[in-house]
Formats: structure tokens, C-alpha cells, sequence
């Protein structure tokens, strides 16, 4: 077995990775809750518009990240890689780009600090501060990229996890103490920038002590540098053109229907990242191998990793797709309480734009993993910039926020494809194999899901309890008919042989 593909790691890291999401989600919902209690509405909404003004930098920081996580994780799937070298090279270009951003922060945030936002006279030198040190915890993180990069690329996964949930903690704890200092909302930044110091501390220590290509020497490489200059400026364009696209939505939905509608929007936003959330985790534990096979020639293995994971990542959804769409309207009024006109529409709609979401991201690793990425990641986000007139058209035409949201999923699921045939051009990657491998067993599982489901549902209360007993019996049934209808016969094999491990394990 290849080092770069191991079965039991990918299980393994799964399962942390659920972990994590569990116990964060759950933290950080309670923390939001005590922050707004601490701070107040005023206070928490200043917080988040001087966060806002520092969060225009994302498209760029995140174009880096997605470049310095590619080129150290391919470095580390080579047999002859250097990753010393990528790691060295990627610190000393975000020690350049933290000095730009620094002062791109400092003249341009504090200038629409005073001029283009709304923000209480009474509150403005605590804003004041509250940006100074906003810029510096966005500094931290920039420069925590490769470290970060490092631990994934290694797929340390335990670390991750652990690090992720001290922070949440660290937060709560803040969080608490706050109602024991008068000027909370300058205590709150504080301790924010405290603790991004503190996780930065934690994981460039474990760098050191894990792994010797986290030792640092002042070298950048000429050629690395124009590939990782190059990989970041094309991933800094199609994130500016997404953060667009997503914005123009917004403003289109408020220019055709009102706030109301954009709220309603924003709470299926939210419906559809949670869901999304659930596959994603097993896409954070394959990423690594399917950059590391390609990058050490091991081509088919890098097919199966793409193909099965993409499968998988939509069984994932099914588990909580299908019983949220036969009990849409419970879950959303046990959620929100009063549940606003259109809401219900809206989260059905949006939730087979996660689907979308999970079939695709390991076909992107696979893209990615190449450097072949200038026409897949420009091209298909400029095509998704139809949505704004393609949605304003129908708002106008037929005056209905369903059909708006529905060719808003339309548009999502077309660009889809468009990416796919982007990808399959640059990718080892066939349109076939996609059709035959993933789509196929996909649509044979939902098939006999949702009669099942249907059927199921007939029998249950439509309370707290037949939504529990309708997700225990669908997920029973779903697990039956994957491994019936949704696996082939390797997959089939390595679920047997985790089976009898669970099975033994059980049994002592």
C-alpha cells in the first residue's frame, strides 16, 4: 500500500474531523449567544463591521492559503519532494505580504473607519482599537498559513482537531470573563488577538517538534516563488469574482423583494453550509492524499481516491437531506421558532446546492493538485455571473422569490458541469467514469431512499420524536441500500474489513 493512500487514515481522520465539527458547532453556537449577551447589539454589531473592514483582505488571504496548502502538500507526496524548501519559501513571502497588508489595513481601514461606515460617536475610539487589533490578529493568522499547511499536509488530523477545540475554548472562556471589566468590547479584541497569539504559538511548536521541514532558513526559491505568485493571484480572481457573484445575489434579492427576502435568504445560507458541513469533513481528510498520489504518479490511485470520495461526500448529504426534506416544515419551526414566509421554499431549494457542492470538491482537489487551474477557476466563475441578470430577469417577470431561489440553484448546478468540463480537460479525470462511477450509484441510492423515506414518514408523528425515529430508520435503511446499490467491490471489501475490526474490537 502507498503510503500517500491509506484506508484506515482516511477513516481515522474522518472521524476526528466529525469530532471537531460536533464540538465547535455546538461551542461556538453558545458563544455567539454569550457574546451578544456580554456585549449587547451595539457593541457586537461595531465589533462586526470594523471585523468586516479587515475581512476585505480575505479574497487575498485565502487565494495564499489555497496556494501554500497545495504546493507544501504536493512537496510532501513527492518521493524526491523538498518540502523545507515550500515551507521556507511560502514564510517568506507572507512576511512580504504581511508588511503589504499591514499597511494597506492601516491606510485604507482606518480611513473607512471615519468615513464610510456608521458607527455611534460614543464608540468610535473603542473602534478605533478594536481595528488596531483586528489588523494584528489577521497579521497572526497570515502568518500561521504554512504551519497550518504543514499539519494538514501531513494529515495530522488529531493535532488539528485538538488545536481547533482549545481555540473554541479559549473563546468561551473570553467570553465569560468579559462580564467582569467595564469596557467589554476593547477586553473582547484584546483577548481575541491574545488567543490568535497563543494558537499560533501552539502550532509552530508542534511543527517544530513533528516535522523537519518546519525548520525556517531565509531563502526563497525564484521558481516556487512565480508558481505560488501564480497559483495566488488566478485563486485571488475567481474568489473575488465568487465573493461578486454571492454579494450581487444579496443586492439583487433587495432591489426585487426587500430585506425580508434577504433574511429569509441568509437563514438557508446558513441551512445549507450546516449540511454541507457534514461531507466536507470527510473532503478535509482525503484532500491531502488526492494532491500527494498525483504529485508521486500514482494516477489510478488518484482516480479512485476523486471517484469514491466524491460518491461518498454525497451519501454523507443524503443522511440529512432526505428526512429534512420530508420534514422541512417541523425542523424549521423547531429551529427559528416563527418561521417566515418563503423560508421553507428556500431551505429545500438551496440544500441540493450543498449536493452540488460535495460531488465537486474532490473533483476540484484533483484540478488543484495539477496547477493546471487558470481556465477552471476563472472561467466558471465568470459564467456564474449570469445569475445576477438571469435572476433579476425572473424576479421581474414573474414577481415569485420560489422561482428566483430555484434559478439561483439552477445556475449553481449548471456552473457545476461547467466546472466538470473545465476539470476533465486539465485532470486525469473522465466525464464517463464521472457518469458511470459517481452520478449513476448516486441517483440509484436516492431513488430507493426517498420511496423509503416516503413510506417511513407515513408511519411517524410529526413531532420531536418521529423526526428522531425517521432519522434513526432512514439512516439504518440508507446504510443498507449504499452497500447494496452505492459501492463497488473494493469499496464493498474495505467496509467488510472495517466491519469485522469493529466487530472484534466489539467482541473484547
Amino acid at each position: 500500500m502507498s503510503d500517500n493512500f491509506n484506508k484506515n487514515r482516511i477513516v481515522k481522520n474522518s472521524l476526528l474531523l466529525y469530532v471537531r465539527m460536533l464540538f465547535t458547532m455546538w461551542l461556538n453556537l453558545w458563544t455567539t449567544r454569550l457574546v451578544l449577551a456580554n456585549l449587547g447589539v451595539e457593541d457586537m454589531g461595531v465589533y462586526g463591521v470594523v471585523g468586516s473592514i479587515v475581512g476585505l483582505v480575505g479574497v487575498l488571504t485565502g487565494g495564499v492559503t489555497n496556494a501554500v496548502q497545495r504546493f507544501i502538500t504536493f512537496e510532501a507526496g513527492k518521493k524526491e519532494g523538498n518540502p523545507n524548501l515550500v515551507f521556507c519559501t511560502s514564510l517568506n513571502i507572507i512576511f512580504l505580504l504581511s508588511v503589504i497588508v499591514f499597511l494597506m489595513l492601516e491606510c485604507g481601514g482606518v480611513y473607512m473607519l471615519y468615513n464610510s461606515v456608521k458607527i455611534p460617536f460614543a464608540s468610535m475610539d473603542a473602534a478605533f482599537w478594536v481595528l488596531q487589533l483586528s489588523i494584528i490578529t489577521c497579521v497572526i493568522n497570515l502568518i500561521s498559513i504554512p504551519y497550518n499547511a504543514l499539519v494538514i499536509a501531513h494529515e495530522k488530523m488529531d493535532a488539528f482537531a485538538v488545536i481547533s477545540i482549545l481555540q473554541v475554548i479559549f473563546t468561551l472562556g473570553a467570553v465569560y470573563s468579559l462580564s467582569l471589566f467595564s469596557n467589554r468590547l476593547l477586553v473582547y479584541a484584546v483577548m481575541m488577538a491574545l488567543i490568535s497569539v497563543a494558537i499560533r504559538i501552539i502550532y509552530q511548536v508542534y511543527c517544530h517538534r513533528k516535522f523537519v521541514e518546519a525548520h525556517f532558513h531565509f531563502i526563497i526559491d525564484r521558481k516556487m516563488l512565480r508558481q505560488i505568485g501564480a497559483f495566488t493571484g488566478i485563486s485571488t480572481v475567481s474568489g473575488a469574482l465568487q465573493v461578486a457573484s454571492s454579494q450581487g445575489i444579496i443586492f439583487v434579492i433587495n432591489w426585487t423583494f426587500g430585506v425580508a427576502i434577504n433574511a429569509v435568504y441568509s437563514i438557508a445560507l446558513q441551512l445549507k453550509n450546516s449540511i454541507l458541513s457534514f461531507s466536507l469533513n470527510l473532503f478535509k481528510a482525503i484532500s491531502p492524499q488526492i494532491t500527494k498520489t498525483y504529485a508521486n504518479g500514482e494516477i489510478e490511485t488518484h482516480k479512485k481516491l476523486v471517484y469514491s470520495g466524491s460518491k461518498m461526500e454525497i451519501y454523507l448529504i443524503y443522511f440529512i437531506m432526505i428526512p429534512f426534506l420530508f420534514r422541512t416544515e417541523f425542523i424549521m419551526k423547531l429551529w427559528l421558532g416563527n418561521v417566515p414566509q418563503y423560508a421553507v421554499e428556500f431551505a429545500r431549494c438551496t440544500v441540493f446546492i450543498s449536493l452540488a457542492y460535495a460531488l465537486f470538491e474532490p473533483i476540484r482537489a484533483s484540478v488543484l493538485a495539477t496547477n493546471k487551474i487558470k481556465g477552471f477557476l476563472i472561467f466558471p466563475e465568470i459564467f456564474y455571473m449570469l445569475v445576477l441578470p438571469v435572476g433579476f430577469w425572473v424576479s421581474k417577470l414573474w414577481n415569485d422569490p420560489v422561482l428566483l431561489i430555484a434559478s439561483i440553484v439552477c445556475m449553481d448546478i449548471l456552473t457545476c458541469v461547467v466546472r466538470t468540463y473545465f476539470a476533465v480537460k486539465v485532470s486525469p479525470l473522465k466525464i464517463m467514469d464521472i457518469l458511470r462511477l459517481v452520478l449513476l450509484p448516486s441517483s440509484i441510492v436516492v431513488f430507493f431512499d426517498l420511496m423509503a423515506c416516503y413510506f417511513i414518514g407515513v408511519f411517524m408523528p410529526n413531532d420531536l420524536l418521529g423526526l428522531f425515529l425517521l432519522l434513526i430508520a432512514n439512516s439504518a435503511i440508507l446504510f443498507l441500500i449504499i452497500y447494496i446499490f452505492g459501492l463497488n467491490k473494493s469499496e464493498i471489501h474495505i467496509c467488510n474489513l472495517l466491519f469485522v475490526k469493529l466487530f472484534r474490537k466489539f467482541k473484547r
